[in-house]
């Protein structure tokens, strides 16, 4: 009967320790994370996201139950407070020391611990690299707006320049057409006079 016994504590005392352990691990609940990093619900739920999909923590180490019982562990409050305060680098050592069962390969479709820093840089400079096409888009799009506008004022200019010109023919046209009707007036007068002149002459005779 004595080794049953001593089986018997051996388990007890397994069972306790375990306990013991999992007693040492402390969760808060929502409100309490808010609280203590100063964020709103939905930041909560967003870090919680990033820490997810970018650093590759897996969810069950970040929080447990869920609804109103939902609760989140030391590991996502210290990651929290990191992730808010942007000390990323301090971030990335959290993650690395962290237990290997925390990090899931969730990043880049199966990426390491070693290897998920890499995959962020490559991401920041997919980000620059989308940032800087589009900024040379919009400088694109200014520059053809500016070429638009520019051309618009040449063509407002030249349809001034056009205007006057045809305003001043016109006027020279209105001169043109006045000495020649002086002209004409002028030769009919002077054949009239002959006219009377060569009657005089032919009446005398």
């Amino acid at each position: 009967m004595e080794p049953e016994n001593d089986a018997v504590f051996e388990i007890e005392a397994e069972v306790i320790e375990n306990l013991d352990v999992e007693s040492d691990e402390t969760w808060y609940s929502s409100q309490e994370v808010q609280s203590l990093a100063k964020i709103s619900k939905p930041h909560l739920q967003q870090a919680i996201s990033k820490l997810q999909s970018i650093y590759g923590v897996d969810l069950q180490i970040l929080r447990r139950g869920v609804g109103r019982a939902t609760e989140y562990s030391q590991i996502a409050l210290d990651a929290i407070k990191l992730l808010n305060t942007g000390k990323l680098s301090e971030l990335r050592r959290l993650v690395e020391t962290a237990p290997a069962s925390t990090v899931t390969a969730q990043v880049a479709g199966g990426l390491t611990i070693s290897e998920y820093t890499p995959a962020l840089d490559i991401r920041i400079a997919q980000l620059n690299q989308n940032a800087d096409s589009t900024s040379a888009s919009l400088n694109q799009s200014v520059i053809l707006l500016l070429s638009q506008i520019a051309a618009g004022n040449q063509s407002a200019q030249q349809r001034d320049t056009d205007l006057d010109n045809a305003e001043l023919n016109a006027a020279q046209n209105r001169g043109a057409a006045r000495a020649l009707a002086v002209f004409q007036a002028e030769q009919k007068a002077q054949a009239e006079v002959l006219a009377q002149l060569r009657a005089m002459k032919l009446g005398a005779e």
